[in-house]
C-alpha cells in the first residue's frame, strides 16, 4: 500500500518573513523561553527533556525556488538563520561560522547528491567528505565554530567542558570541531573494543592537549550515553565544570543536519523518498523538521541493523529495550539499544504534550518499556516507515551495489539502501530513492572486505588519510563503566586547568585530510 495523506500535528508552524523572535521549550515541560544561545549551551534541559523550537517555521515554495541556486554554506545560512536570533548571533558572525565550517569538506559541494549508476535505482546523499569521513562533521564542524562565537562573547566566558558519547563517529567529528580551540576541554566516552579500528584512532590518535578519548571499560555505547546524560543532570557538577554537550542531544546539531536534506531534494525532479541509517535518530529526525518546514520530500525510512528498537515501535507502538542489550553489528555506529532523539519525535507526536512526554519517559526510565497511545502511535507510523536489516543484507548490499555500479557502500549506508528497496513500494514510483551516506567505506575495511571479497577489495582505492592513523601513537583513557570515574577524571581534569596559567591555544589546521593529527605534530607522551 502507498502511504496517503498527512496526520496533523500541534506543533505551531510560523510562515517565514513573520517577524517572530525564536525560542525553545523542553519537550517535558520543566523550561520554555529559552533563546537560542541558552539551547545550545544548555544542550539537555534541567528537566532531563530535550529543547525543541516553540515554532517550526515554514519556507514557501517561493523562498526554496531562490534557494535552488545556492551553494551549500549559503543555503546553511539561509536554514539556520530561521532558528537564531541576530541579537544573539549576528548576520556576519553566522556567514563566518558556515563559510569556515563548510570550507574544511574535500567536495566543493559539500554534500553532493550522486548516482550510484541507474541499475542500483538509488541516489546517493554522500555526507562523508568532511574531516572524519563522517556525516557528523556537518552538524560538528558548525557547532565547534558556534561554540568558540559563544564564549567569545559572553562576559562569564571560562573554560568550556565538552562531554560527548560516541558509538563511533560522533567523538572524532566532535574533537576535530575542537581540538586546539581556547577555553575548551573536549571528552568523548566510547565502548572499549565495539568500534571500527580506524574510528578508535581518528580519536586517540589526536595530540591536542585539550582532546581526551575516554574508552568505557566493559560497555556499550547506551552506558556512555547514560553517563553523559546523569552528569548533564547534576546540576552541582555541571555549573562547576561548564558542560557543554555535542550529541545530538544538542538543538544545534539537529539544526544544521537539516540543511542537507533541502540541499538535495531542490536537485532533483520530484520530491525524494530519503533513507536514513539510524541509531540515536537525530539524522532522520533533522529530515521530519525539514518536511515540516516545507521541504518537498515523499518520505522518510528508518533503516535499523539488529538494534531494531525504532522499528519494533513503528510496527507495534511498544518502545523496549532489549533485555541483552546492544547486539555487535557490522554498522557500529547503529549500535545502540536507546535512541535519544526519539523524545523530540514522540513529544511532537503527541501533540507538543510535555505531561504525556514525561509519562512515558517516566515509564521508559524506569521498566525499560512504554506502549505509545494509539492515537501517537498512528501519527508516528504516518509519518516514518522503518525496516530492519540483518547483517547478510549489509554484505549484500554491498557486494550488490558494487556488482552493478562500482559504488562501494560502508555498512551504515548498506543499511539504508538494502531498507529503501525493500520499501520500494509503499513510495510514490516517479519519488527518487536517496539514501543517506553515512560514513566513507574506508572505515570500515572488514565488512566491505567480507562483502566482496578479498580479491575485489585489493582493487579497491585505499584512503591513506585513514590508514596511516593505524599506526600513529595513541593517547587514550580508559576508565571503568561508572558516572564516578568519569566524573572525576573531568574534575581532576578540569581543576588542572584552571590551576596553570593561561597560554595560547595553537589552532586546529584545517587542511583537507584533518582526520588525522598533522604530521608535523609532536608524538603525544
Amino acid at each position: 500500500a502507498r502511504l496517503v495523506g498527512v496526520v496533523s500535528l500541534a506543533v505551531v508552524c510560523v510562515p517565514v518573513g513573520v517577524e517572530e523572535v525564536m525560542q525553545y521549550k523542553s519537550t517535558r515541560g520543566g523550561v520554555r523561553g529559552v533563546s537560542f544561545v541558552e539551547a545550545v549551551m544548555m544542550g539537555l534541559a534541567p528537566d532531563r527533556g530535550l529543547l525543541v523550537p516553540e515554532q517550526i517555521p515554514v519556507v514557501s515554495a517561493e523562498v526554496q525556488a531562490r534557494w535552488k541556486s545556492l551553494r551549500f554554506a549559503e543555503l546553511a545560512f539561509e536554514v539556520i538563520s530561521l532558528y537564531v536570533s541576530r541579537e544573539e548571533v549576528s548576520e556576519s558572525e553566522l556567514r563566518e561560522i558556515v563559510e569556515g565550517a563548510y570550507s574544511t569538506f574535500r567536495h566543493e559541494e559539500v554534500t553532493p547528491v550522486a548516482d550510484a549508476r541507474e541499475s542500483s535505482g538509488i541516489v546517493m546523499l554522500e555526507l562523508f567528505h568532511g574531516p572524519t569521513f563522517a556525516f557528523k562533521d556537518v552538524a560538528l564542524q558548525f557547532l565547534g565554530r558556534l561554540f568558540e562565537v559563544i564564549l567569545r562573547k559572553r562576559e562569564d566566558a571560562g573554560e568550556l567542558a565538552i562531554l560527548g558519547a560516541t558509538s563511533g563517529d560522533t567523538g572524532s567529528s566532535a574533537i576535530q570541531g575542537v581540538r586546539g580551540r581556547e577555553a575548551v576541554e573536549c571528552f568523548i566516552l566510547y565502548p572499549e573494543g565495539r568500534t571500527s579500528a580506524i574510528q578508535e584512532a581518528q580519536m586517540a590518535t589526536v595530540p591536542d592537549e585539550n582532546v581526551h578519548a575516554i574508552a568505557l571499560a566493559g560497555a556499550e555505547f547506551d552506558d556512555c550515553q547514560k553517563i553523559v546524560k546523569t552528569l548533564f543532570a547534576d546540576g552541582a557538577f555541571r555549573s562547576r565544570n561548564a558542560l557543554g554537550a555535542v550529541n545530538s542531544i544538542n538543538w544545534a546539531r539537529i539544526l544544521a543536519q537539516i540543511v542537507y536534506y533541502f540541499y538535495a531534494a531542490l536537485r532533483l525532479e520530484a520530491p525524494p523518498v530519503f533513507s536514513v541509517p539510524t541509531g540515536n535518530f537525530g539524522d532522520v529526525l533533522a529530515g521530519w523538521y525539514a518536511r515540516r518546514m516545507g521541504c518537498p520530500a515523499a518520505g522518510l525510512v528508518v533503516a535499523t541493523n539488529a538494534n531494531d528498537i525504532l522499528h519494533r515501535f513503528f510496527q507495534t507502538g511498544v518502545y523496549e529495550r532489549p533485555p541483552h542489550g546492544a547486539t555487535q553489528t557490522l554498522a557500529p555506529s547503529m549500535d545502540i539499544c536507546v535512541s535519544s532523539n526519539f523524545e523530540r519525535f514522540l513529544y511532537h507526536c503527541g501533540r507538543d504534550d510535555p505531561e504525556a512526554c514525561r509519562a512515558l519517559m517516566a515509564d521508559f526510565e524506569s521498566t525499560g518499556k512504554f506502549v505509545a497511545p494509539p492515537d501517537l502511535h498512528a501519527v508516528a507510523a504516518a509519518s516514518m516507515r522503518s525496516a530492519k536489516v540483518e547483517e547478510r543484507d549489509i554484505l549484500a548490499a554491498i557486494k550488490d551495489v558494487h556488482a552493478e555500479s562500482g559504488y562501494v557502500l560502508d555498512p551504515h549506508t548498506a543499511c539504508g539502501v538494502h531498507a529503501a528497496r525493500r520499501l520500494r513500494d509503499a513510495f510514490p514510483a516517479e519519488a527518487p530513492l536517496v539514501c543517506l551516506a553515512c560514513a566513507h567505506h574506508a572505515k570500515f575495511p572488514d565488512a566491505v572486505s567480507r562483502a566482496v571479497g578479498p580479491d575485489l577489495f585489493a582493487k579497491i582505492p585505499p584512503e591513506p588519510a585513514l590508514n596511516r592513523l593505524l599506526d600513529l601513537p595513541r593517547r587514550n583513557h580508559v576508565l571503568p563503566n561508572s558516572v564516578a570515574a568519569v566524573a572525576d577524571f573531568i574534575d581532576q581534569t578540569m581543576a588542572r586547568r584552571r590551576a596553570r596559567p593561561p597560554h595560547p591555544a595553537k589552532k586546529p589546521k584545517l587542511a583537507d585530510d584533518d582526520c588525522a593529527p598533522d604530521d608535523d605534530d609532536p608524538a603525544p607522551a
